[in-house]
């Protein structure tokens, strides 16, 4: 079963179709990632997940929750950060009478209301600003206080729509902490909007990348490089004659590009699992002393950038 399953969801504004026969598989526990460009339709899918919106065709759960079906299940089950999640609070009350209606809203026990809101407000650095005016804190506060709202009532699934925008670097790297460590301790699912890539390729399990309302690849980072990736670059360094050993190097018709940096050698190679060991077995038998043969990373936006635009920037 998947703690959040779509089927040919479909919405569209008028002549926009802002998520188009959307199909999404997300396994319990999972950290998982929805990427694409702004009007990709990322916000959209969340606000159909959380019962915002309603599709015009297809349909969705949650937790095993049907979003058409069981509306009122899907919401008591999930915690919710919108897109415009630190404007979401009555700004006359304080952080604290906040979280205070909202766990009520939530039917979380009385004798647990306290505690849960001085862990909450604790662990986002928030219990001295307690008693201020959600209106009067500032976008990066609020947005934790948003935060902590989301996390009230121990959701089993998180529908998350860039949870450290406005964030600093330090409540950022809080807020990863503390979704990895949910996932692993409590089995907590998360759905997570982001334009951190960097982000993402830290904390998600599984990743999708979606544009113009369609997931256009979805799978984990490895995955993913393992589908795209028909070429690599590599560095090589040698002990002796670099000039020589690039020699060798441009023999080869796999070889696209090669290039030195003082005693390494930068060579982009094709299909690398098949030509990796034919390279440097030419290389030893010419008697070259290789010190390392190691990948250069591609990361997460090389991947995403040859998805979504086919490399051209």
């Amino acid at each position: 079963m998947e703690a959040v399953k779509s089927t040919e969801l479909r919405k569209t504004f008028g002549d926009i179709i802002a998520v188009d026969s959307l199909n999404l598989h997300v396994s319990p526990g999972t950290i998982f990632g929805l990427l694409g460009p702004n009007g990709a339709g990322k916000s959209t899918t969340i606000r159909l997940l959380s019962t915002l919106l309603y599709p015009d065709s297809g349909t969705a759960s949650v937790h095993y929750f049907d979003i058409l079906e069981d509306p009122v299940a899907v919401r008591r089950i999930t915690g919710v950060l919108p897109e415009e999640g630190n404007h979401t609070h009555y700004d006359s009350l304080s952080a604290y009478e906040n979280l205070e209606y909202f766990a009520k809203l939530y039917d979380v026990s009385k004798d647990k209301i306290h505690t849960r809101i001085e862990e909450l407000l604790n662990f986002m650095n928030l219990w001295d600003r307690k008693d201020d005016k959600a209106g009067e804190l500032s976008t990066g506060n609020r947005q934790r206080l948003a935060l902590c709202r989301a996390l009230l009532h121990e959701p089993k699934v998180l529908l998350l729509d860039e949870p450290t925008s406005a964030l600093d670097p330090i409540a950022a790297k809080r807020v990863r902490e503390l979704i990895l460590n949910l996932s692993k301790t409590y089995g907590q699912t998360f759905f997570i909007n982001s334009h951190n890539l960097a982000e993402v390729q830290r904390i998600c399990d599984q990743i999708a990348i979606i544009n113009e309302g369609k997931i256009l690849i979805s799978g984990s980072t490895s995955e993913l490089r393992a589908t795209l990736q028909t070429e690599q670059e590599y560095r090589i360094r040698i002990i002796g004659d670099v000039d020589y050993a690039i020699s060798i190097i441009e023999a080869e018709e796999f070889v696209e590009s090669v290039e030195a940096e003082v005693d390494t050698i930068v060579a982009m190679i094709k299909n690398p699992i098949e030509n990796n060991s034919i390279l440097m077995k030419k290389l030893l038998d010419a008697g070259v002393q290789i010190v390392e043969f190691a990948e250069e990373e591609t990361t997460l936006e090389d991947l995403y950038l040859q998805v979504v635009t086919g490399g051209d920037v």
